[in-house]
């Protein structure tokens, strides 16, 4: 029997009880359901794709969890392009220590439910998970980004990504679309999640230029390779 797919036609955020893989494929910040307030002056101008500016962080990143961000503009958009790249880090913690990097990203006010959020999704999609063998591996990028808001302690950021899971006998590499939109505050000396939405984003599809990789073909042909923004 092939391995049955494991991403929805749609999703409607990472709370959504009934899907049980959606948030690795929309990345694992822990969104809060806390109705956000953290919006702030509209930006006149839609953000350029361009690489992350020099300074803007992050200046750590702690059992795969960054911080250090810049108290600025770019600083935001740094931190929520890092914050949305978090799911294999947070896959591979430890209860105890998900709880941690989680608050470590999260505002004092929205913690609790942020917790409360990632240890539900990471327990649905390591139960989906579980009949197949070896790693789980989720890979995921940025691709483009807007900046909605700004005023210099609150920031809205817009961030286009992918994320492609996989494991071996139960999914076959696969990839999930989204634009994940953070609502962040300035505090503790950084940028920290006040909430996020999710909607699915614009996906492509694959053209004939190469076939589907298998879970073995997908691991081995990325041995080596650090993502972008990663560490080695």
């Amino acid at each position: 029997m092939r391995p049955r797919a494991l991403l929805p036609d749609t999703v409607s955020g990472r709370a959504t009880a009934v899907v049980v893989v959606i948030a690795f494929c929309v990345g694992l910040a822990a969104a809060s359901l806390v109705p956000s307030h953290a919006a702030a002056r509209a930006s006149s101008q839609p953000s350029p794709l361009r690489p992350a500016a020099p300074g803007a962080g992050p200046t750590r990143v702690t059992n795969g969890i960054p911080s250090g961000f810049a108290h600025t503009r770019d600083g935001a958009v740094a931190a929520a392009a890092s914050y949305v790249c978090t799911g294999q880090a947070l896959l591979d913690l430890d209860p105890l220590s998900v709880d941690d990097a989680v608050r470590s990203m999260a505002a004092s006010a929205s913690a609790d439910r942020q917790v409360e959020d990632a240890n539900s999704q990471l327990q649905r999609a390591r139960d989906a998970l579980a009949a197949g063998q070896g790693s789980i591996v989720f890979r995921q990028a940025v691709v483009a980004y807007r900046v909605e808001a700004f005023d210099g302690d609150r920031a809205r950021v817009a961030v286009w990504n992918v994320g492609v899971l996989t494991r071996d006998g139960v999914a076959p590499p696969q990839a999930g679309w989204a634009i994940s939109t953070f609502d962040l505050v300035w505090e503790r000396d950084d940028w920290r999640i006040w909430s996020e939405t999710v909607v699915p984003g614009p996906a492509p599809v694959l053209n004939d230029s190469t076939a589907p990789a298998t879970p073995s073909q997908f691991v081995e042909s990325l041995d080596g390779f650090v993502d972008f923004g990663g560490h080695a």
